[in-house]
């Protein structure tokens, strides 16, 4: 969907002299900034809301012991979580990248 509403960008962006793999890392460059930025932010709220559930009362019968709820702040989920946002936002970037790298910018002016 992307590359549709960016195709008068990439035809500019030919046109003036940027090469197929130019346009490539524009679009995977753009994906990857969302990526850090949205998983970095995730982070964050994901880590907030973690603290709030820990800190809330949590009284049963059936485990006496425990007060709160408990939560498991281990380091690896963290990382599994900023890995996952990198390698998505990656791959939604390439695949629309690896079409507007072989998009000819007469084809798109003419279509207009």
């Amino acid at each position: 969907m992307l590359i549709y509403e960016k195709m008068n960008d990439i035809a500019i962006l030919k046109a003036t002299g940027f090469s197929g793999y130019g346009v490539k890392i524009i679009f995977i460059s753009q994906a990857l900034i969302i990526g850090i930025v949205g998983g970095v932010l995730g982070l964050l709220v994901g880590f907030g809301v973690s603290v709030l559930i820990d800190n809330a009362p949590f009284e049963t019968e059936a485990l006496p012991t425990i007060k709160t709820f408990p939560v498991v702040y281990d380091p690896l989920y963290y990382i599994i979580e900023i890995v996952f946002a990198l390698l998505a936002t990656f791959l939604a970037g390439y695949l629309p990248a690896s079409k507007a790298e072989n998009i000819d910018p007469v084809d798109i002016i003419r279509g207009q």
